[in-house]
């Protein structure tokens, strides 16, 4: 009897069991997580930082800080390297769900199986409800808009920004600044921040993201003070004073303003700065939003499910993971209806990130087991 040669395997069909292994999946997760703590480490500026920003840069980085500016480090946030992730988590995911699918299927068919359907619809319902939102995301960044950094309540319309309706979201508080200033004689003298400006005896200045330094004239003492936020920008930010003589912009003295009073003398003028805070608001349209919603919804519980099902099979405990999904949910939840964003909390990367390199080593770790 003629043996036959065995059939060589199906390109095709290796081609697909690879892709919808556990180790591409696993390997995206943590160039993910890489990603994220990169972020959490690495100040991320947008385009033309401010100075006093660059020179607290400079002292933590030191000679690396260059190299860094080159390699675009600083400006990771904007980059397409999210772009680049999430596609290839949404093609790993999309591939999964499928032959999740098709796997739920046949075991709804065989009689045997067919009380075990939920075993296999938990892993399912992970990537239908982490592609849902990636769908909101995607959605969200093409026909959303946001505006943050707004100062006051009220509304403002933006160019190109005029369909729907924005919500509004509290980020934070920044500081206001009043300032005057007296000669000896205790006389007023007139503050003026741009020669178009007319000058006046108290000026209210407010420092944003996007505007962290602010400067003004004392005409009279030909003087020109300048006042930035050092390091991240909120109410109690210390504020750098710098005052410079003019025209020559010789510096005459710098001060760091730590208190909520602030009094300085330089050439016989006496400069007063007080401290108020004030709200930082967001405004947002995302049409993604609720869809966001639903896919963090059903992305926990299938994750939360499949996790407590096959737990045992790799060597991070499943409750584990599945209270720390949990709580990364729980953060993008309440970040998403107080702010608008899945990632605006303290420590809210790095939880992620620890997240994602569980998670990554669970898929590892249940294929070997």
């Amino acid at each position: 009897m003629t043996t036959l040669p065995p059939r060589p395997a199906d390109p095709w069909r290796r081609a697909w069991r690879a892709a919808t292994g556990n180790i591409p999946l696993a390997v995206g997760l943590f160039l993910l997580a890489f990603y994220l703590l990169l972020l959490a480490w690495i100040p991320q500026f947008s385009p033309g930082p401010a100075t006093t920003d660059r020179w607290l840069v400079q002292t933590r980085f030191g000679p690396w800080t260059g190299t860094m500016y080159r390699l675009g480090l600083f400006s990771l946030a904007g980059s397409p390297v999210i772009s680049v992730l999430l596609s290839l988590l949404a093609f790993l995911l999309f591939l999964r769900a499928a032959e999740l699918a098709d796997a739920l299927r046949s075991r709804l068919r065989d009689r045997d199986t067919r009380s075990q359907w939920w075993a296999g619809m938990f892993p399912l319902l992970a990537c239908l409800g982490v592609l849902v939102l990636l769908g909101g995301l995607l959605i969200g960044h093409r026909w959303g808009w946001r505006e943050e950094g707004l100062v006051g309540p009220e509304t403002t319309s933006f160019p190109g920004h005029d369909k729907g309706t924005p919500r509004s979201y509290l980020i934070g508080f920044g500081p206001a600044l009043t300032i005057r200033a007296t000669d000896d004689a205790d006389r007023p003298l007139k503050l003026q921040q741009t020669a178009r400006e007319s000058a006046q005896t108290e000026l209210v200045l407010y420092l944003t993201p996007s505007a962290p330094e602010r400067s003004f004239a004392i005409p009279e003492s030909g003087l020109v003070v300048r006042l930035g936020v050092r390091g991240a920008l909120s109410a109690r930010s210390p504020i750098l004073v710098e005052i410079f003589r003019a025209p020559g912009g010789e510096r005459v003295q710098e001060a760091t303003m730590d208190e909520d009073q602030f009094s300085l003398t330089v050439d016989g003028v006496h400069l007063k700065i007080s401290r108020q805070p004030y709200p930082l608001l967001a405004l947002a349209h995302d049409p993604g939003l609720w869809l966001k919603w639903v896919g963090l919804v059903l992305g926990t519980i299938g994750l939360v499910g499949a996790l407590s099902l096959g737990g045992q099979k790799g060597r991070i405990p499943g409750f584990l993971l599945s209270a720390l999904s949990v709580l990364v949910a729980g953060m993008a939840g309440y970040s998403l209806a107080t702010r608008g964003g899945l990632g605006a909390l303290p420590f809210q990367l790095e939880a992620s990130a620890l997240w994602l390199v569980g998670l990554g080593v669970w898929l590892v770790r249940r294929k070997e087991g």
